[in-house]
């Protein structure tokens, strides 16, 4: 990740940087060979269960089978979570025009870029990462990727699971049920990674508007002055984004639009795994009941399993902040629940086979409205 890629969002990021201050994030807790290794087959193993688990409970066999045969799992240390993570994030900036930077602005974008990631690092146990034809695997994420890829952070499962007393076999089943169901999810929709994509630049093109102004200079002719010609507005827009709160900086209606059926998509995908997992039942996972109490009040550290499948996802709550994550596990559980009451998992499924019937921002409030519009 040495070449800057000039004129694209991942100009706006010094990469060398990014890599040297990534790697002063602590490895994580101290472990013996066996129990590192004990670690990782567990969680290998929970991997290969989780996706005949999750077509039991929501009927997506087709699917289900398909992530069985071609998801790619990689059980990674904190290092390996960084640099998966970079890449992809990098190959999505890199679709997305953006002025050219001064060094001292792709300074603090590595500062930025280094920030985000140490706090993913050091606290996600799973996540899924979309196909995304960039790559979140091989040279500079150029390498193209053909299949979802799961990521398993050994070393934060094991400070989660000493830190909190939980069980050593149901832990990992736990966020391995939850992320499949995540892999499960973009089989049944084919569409639903791209869209997730396109989404993540559409939120990164916004934001790099709303600082930088329009790609190559626009009508301001910034070129390599970048982040110097709008000092007022830049430092809004870094003050909002430390608060959680950029997308305010957001005044195009479209804009707006958009990020709001973005965050309604991906509510309603966390809280249809959220959904899969009220189905564990104690004779399959003895300790169900109290991961169930504990890791939901993980949540409010910003601790513990991705939200939603995808860097797109991770993005927006950095963006919007906390709160907002707490929202969509709520809000979204709440809507999926009702929706399953209503017409089962069968009739909730519907949703996978075309992007238009993902429910609305309005919808998340109202799935009686979500019911009646799908039939």
């Amino acid at each position: 990740m040495a070449v800057t890629s000039k004129g694209t969002a991942a100009g706006l990021v010094d990469w060398r940087t990014v890599e040297r201050l990534t790697a002063l994030i602590p490895a994580g807790p101290s472990a013996s060979r066996s129990a590192r290794a004990s670690s990782v087959a567990v969680l290998r193993r929970s991997a290969l269960e989780a996706p005949a688990w999750v077509a039991r409970i929501t009927g997506l066999n087709r699917a289900a089978q398909q992530v069985a045969e071609t998801t790619r799992v990689s059980v990674v240390d904190r290092a390996g979570l960084v640099r998966a993570s970079t890449r992809a994030l990098r190959g999505l900036m890199e679709q997305v025009p953006a002025p050219q930077a001064s060094e001292a602005v792709r300074l603090v974008g590595a500062a930025e870029m280094a920030g985000a990631m140490s706090l993913l690092a050091t606290r996600l146990l799973g996540q899924v990462v979309p196909a995304t034809g960039t790559g979140a695997d091989g040279d500079g994420g150029r390498g193209g990727e053909a299949s979802p890829h799961l990521l398993l952070v050994a070393p934060n499962v094991l400070a989660m699971r000493r830190q909190l007393d939980l069980d050593m076999l149901d832990l990992p089943a736990w966020v391995c049920l939850h992320e499949m169901t995540h892999a499960v999810q973009l089989a049944a929709a084919p569409w639903l990674g791209p869209y997730l994509s396109d989404s993540m630049r559409m939120v990164i093109g916004a934001v790099v508007e709303a600082v930088y102004g329009e790609p190559g200079g626009g009508a301001d002719g910034m070129g390599e002055q970048g982040l110097r010609r709008r000092p007022g507005r830049a430092a809004r827009i870094a003050a909002r984004a430390g608060r959680g709160r950029v997308l305010e900086g957001l005044t195009n209606f479209k804009e707006r639009s958009e990020v709001a059926s973005l965050a309604a998509a991906l509510t309603f995908l966390e809280g249809h795994a959220e959904v899969v997992l009220d189905d564990v039942h104690p004779n399959r996972m003895p300790s169900v009941h109290r991961l169930r109490a504990v890791l939901s009040r993980s949540r409010a550290a910003d601790a513990g399993i991705g939200p939603g499948p995808g860097l797109g996802s991770l993005l927006l709550h950095r963006l919007m902040g906390l709160e907002a994550k707490e929202a969509q596990y709520a809000d979204g559980t709440a809507f999926v629940r009702s929706v399953v009451a209503r017409i089962g998992h069968e009739g909730l499924n519907v949703v996978w086979t075309d992007p238009a019937l993902l429910p609305t921002p309005a919808e998340i409030a109202r799935p009686d409205v979500w019911v009646r519009r799908v039939g």
